[in-house]
């Protein structure tokens, strides 16, 4: 015979444990709020159905003022509360008070939709101001609390790759699937995946989002938390971020990121004609702009240095390029790739500015 499950027809009492010894039960208790929120009314209705519609009713701000306080916070680096975790009597007050009730009162009557709430922040002049900082500025307000300029704010983790992935052209925008094993450094897959080797995709595959990277909680991988990822033991609210040099490092020598630089020198030959108009390509593909005369000026230098470096060196070629489409020079490409991982340590390259 083999067990199996049943549902009850009456719901089991749950009481106190005293002491948190589950063999002395106490007082029996019900599905309710705390008193310092507005009350959960049942009407007969399951306990999870009337949970769902207490968050959500018009008479329980609290939810959407949360709810559009964390989306302020992923595009201005703060929230215009910045207690995002506690909105209670400990927390601090809104900077902003009026707009943050005006966005949640938009949020619902938008119907809780997100899109609408990002549509207006990015489309506002406070969230398109420069990130210029400014003395006269800092003077009167060194937190930027009253949002005079925008806020510098690097890059999620996950975002810093695909940044790399779509400049150089190899990003594959595929939604929903499997989770995706880019390449690890040498010798980590074999120490933190000994019970089931990691493979590395091949393919487009390889190149997909990273959130769809695999994430294992007792050996994440390590680009993501390199660069501040939150681990999956815990719920995160917000993000830290740090700055290290084991962060360039990762910039330089992780396998996803210098595939990254080769394909993008591939994609500047193809896309544009002799030096110039291919420093700008590799300028308005890695930093939205163009360089400035002494940028260019020290990019032609590095650049001829790689030539010089790389001209008789066959093998140091084939090793930066070895991917060569048909009329172009494995020596010039090579030279180019140095620029590409060059632009992609940048500190702008990771920022929003």
């Amino acid at each position: 015979r083999a067990y199996t499950m049943i549902e009850q027809r009456e719901p089991v009492v749950t009481r106190i444990a005293l002491r948190g010894d589950w063999r002395s039960p106490g007082l029996p208790v019900e599905p309710g709020t705390p008193q310092v929120l507005p009350p959960l009314r049942m009407n007969g209705k399951p306990a999870r159905l009337a949970f769902a519609e207490w968050l959500v009713a018009r008479d329980n701000p609290l939810t959407a003022r949360v709810q559009v306080n964390r989306i302020w916070q992923e595009f201005f680096g703060r929230g215009l509360v910045q207690t995002v975790d506690d909105f209670g009597t400990q927390g601090e007050k809104p900077s902003h008070p009026e707009l943050l009730d005006w966005l949640a009162a938009e949020f619902v009557e938008s119907g809780w939709s997100r899109k609408h709430i990002i549509r207006l922040i990015v489309d506002s002049a406070t969230y398109r101001q420069s990130s210029r900082w400014r003395p006269d500025l800092a003077e009167r307000d060194p937190d930027n609390r009253w949002l005079a300029r925008q806020n510098r704010i690097r890059l999620p983790a996950e975002l810093i790759r695909d940044r790399a992935l779509t400049a150089s052209g190899l990003l594959y925008p595929k939604i929903g699937g499997e989770s995706v094993r880019p390449p690890q450094p040498e010798g980590v897959g074999e120490l933190m995946y000994a019970q089931k080797p990691w493979v590395a995709d091949e393919g487009p595959e390889r190149y997909r989002r990273g959130l769809y990277i695999f994430f294992q909680r007792t050996a994440p991988y390590p680009m993501l938390i390199n660069f501040d990822a939150p681990g999956r033991l815990v719920a995160a609210v917000e993000r830290k971020r740090s700055n290290t040099p084991l962060q360039a490092l990762n910039l330089l020598n992780d396998q996803a990121f210098f595939e990254a630089a080769q394909a993008l020198a591939v994609r500047v030959a193809q896309e544009a004609a002799g030096t110039e108009q291919r420093l700008e390509r590799i300028f308005r593909l890695c930093l939205g702009r163009k360089p400035s005369e002494a940028e260019a000026a020290r990019i032609r230098e590095f650049l001829a240095r790689q030539r010089a470096l790389l001209g008789r060196d066959e093998a140091a070629q084939a090793r930066l390029a070895p991917y060569v489409p048909e009329g172009e020079d494995r020596a010039e490409l090579a030279a180019w790739t140095g620029v590409a991982r060059a632009l992609m340590n940048l500190d702008e390259f990771l920022t929003r500015e």
